[in-house]
């Protein structure tokens, strides 16, 4: 007898839930309210959420800096709960903020959470390895949750001294061969990417970061969902499994659908848009502290001496970001570092004189936190190569390096420096473009640097792996976003002062 499955699948929402973006008050079609609107559930029907939820927009900013009666309710579970998502999944950003806040947000939701690669060690988070759904018409899903080893890499490590992340491949082979024996369709629902393209097998990123590729290749799931690279892919067949990704920020969500039949299955799947309706509720309940939210990011928190307006990437790597030159001075300012490194987004940049919190949300949509690494001649050299290699020249004409535009767009990780100056020869090969490099305005000798970076960098993330051999002099735990208001408060009509940068040699544009 054929049976049927439909599984709705959300990943990296973080934290939007209105539609909105809060670069503006425009509603726009996305955010997790609009998304939930389009489910319909059943008996034979699951809902599934792939992590990076508590971390990422105003909203969830809002919410921890507020903290209080704020947190004791949890907004995010309440509409994770409203809903009826089945099993839940922890992303590398839902660790951020402690073991704590972790644990608080999980005993909310009415979901099972889902994590085989966490070994929670007070076990007050409610994690399982995974679960096993039986449905209405008696299939049984086996589905197990692992997330992205890395957050061993980025995470603060006192927020990993009660819960322990272990190898995600080996976690996932293990409770695939348990959830064989007993499940008619077996899912993994994994917080991490692809490290290979899904057409030629080329390798797109190394380290462990993202094992997508390699799950798919050599385990095998029925279904494999994937989360963190925030990239569309499209549901496929590969290697006998089938898998997709979503883009974040609950702009658009998944539907897979199931049939099953003597020992064989069946899966096909469609990205869906958000759309532009939600429910009456859990949307009216919710709507005064989205409006508290609102009011939040409209305070003028502080002025520039003047504003800093908006230019194109390219134009902004090569001739130097105001903004990155904003935030420099702030890290350079609070940490103390001799040099220091920003990468900004992919959105517009650019601040008006009058700053606002949404100001500053709009150009630093991040959470990070600052690292001091201290680092030699050599490895300063290294992590400008990667910089250099940013550019490309095509008859003469200077252009964005496809190495950061494909398969996804990466601005953000090209960094702007302070503190140093460096030229660069676009005529000479990749990874031999670095000329000179100036502190003090000298050559640099034969000696070690304090230089200030995110988090996410010191990680080596983006094609910096150089750092991971160095020492970490210094970690702090407020996010930058806090930081610049902070600095803003106490530095009115902020003036940005060039502190070195970018130099091209025998290069005119």
């Amino acid at each position: 007898m054929k049976k049927k499955a439909k599984i709705y699948y959300t990943s990296d929402v973080h934290g939007y839930l209105f539609p909105t973006s809060y670069g503006d008050k425009t509603e726009r079609p996305m955010g997790l309210l609009n998304c939930i609107s389009n489910f319909e559930k059943d008996g034979n029907t699951l809902i599934f959420d792939g992590g990076d939820t508590i971390s990422g927009s105003p909203m969830a900013a809002f919410i921890t800096e507020q903290a209080g009666e704020l947190l004791v309710r949890e907004p995010l579970a309440q509409v994770y709960n409203a809903v009826g998502y089945d099993a839940v999944v922890p992303g590398n950003h839902d660790f951020n903020f402690g073991y704590d806040r972790l644990a608080g947000y999980m005993k909310k939701l009415s979901a099972v959470c889902l994590c085989a690669n966490a070994r929670d060690l007070k076990g007050k988070t409610g994690i399982n390895s995974s679960y096993i759904f039986t449905l209405e018409n008696g299939l049984r899903l086996g589905v197990v949750g692992i997330v992205t080893d890395y957050v061993n890499v980025w995470e603060n490590p006192q927020h990993l001294e009660q819960i322990q992340i272990t190898d995600a491949f080996l976690a996932a082979k293990e409770e695939l061969e348990l959830l064989k024996k007993e499940s008619d369709i077996t899912v993994c629902i994994y917080h991490g990417g692809y490290e290979c393209d899904l057409e030629t097998g080329a390798v797109l990123t190394t380290g462990n970061e993202n094992i997508g590729y390699r799950i798919l290749k050599e385990l095998d799931y029925d279904i494999l969902l994937t989360a963190h690279q925030h990239m569309t892919v499209n549901g496929r067949d590969c290697f006998g499994t089938h898998t997709l990704q979503l883009t974040a920020n609950a702009v658009q969500y998944a539907c897979v659908e199931i049939e099953y039949e003597n020992g064989t299955s069946t899966v096909t799947s469609s990205i869906l848009p958000a759309g532009s309706h939600h429910n009456r509720q859990p949307y009216e309940s919710l709507l005064p502290l989205e409006l508290q939210v609102q009011d939040w990011l409209d305070v003028e928190i502080g002025s520039l001496k003047e504003a800093i307006p908006e230019k194109e990437k390219l134009h902004m790597a090569l001739d130097g970001s105001p903004v990155a030159g904003f935030f420099n001075q702030i890290q350079m300012a609070y940490t103390e570092a001799d040099i220091s490194c920003i990468g900004l987004g992919n959105n517009s940049i650019a601040l008006p004189e009058h700053v606002t919190m949404r100001d500053l949300v709009r150009v630093y949509p991040f959470s990070n936190t600052l690292v001091v690494l201290e680092v030699t001649p050599e490895i300063l050299k290294q992590a400008l190569e990667r910089c250099a290699e940013y550019f490309t020249v095509t008859d003469g004409t200077i252009e964005i390096s496809d190495a950061f535009l494909n398969p996804k767009v990466e601005h953000y990780n090209y960094d702007y420096f302070t503190g140093i100056t460096y030229e660069i020869d676009l005529d000479r090969p990749v990874g031999q473009r670095v000329v000179t490099i100036l502190f003090d305005g000298k050559p640099i000798q034969d000696r070690t640097f304090k230089l200030c970076m995110s988090d996410y960098r010191a990680s080596g993330t983006g094609g910096y792996e150089v750092y991971k051999q160095c020492p970490v002099l210094k970690r702090f735990g407020k996010e930058v976003p806090q930081l610049a208001l902070e600095y803003l408060k106490n530095h009115p009509h902020t003036e940005i002062v060039p502190n070195g940068g970018l130099t091209l040699y025998n290069y005119k544009l």
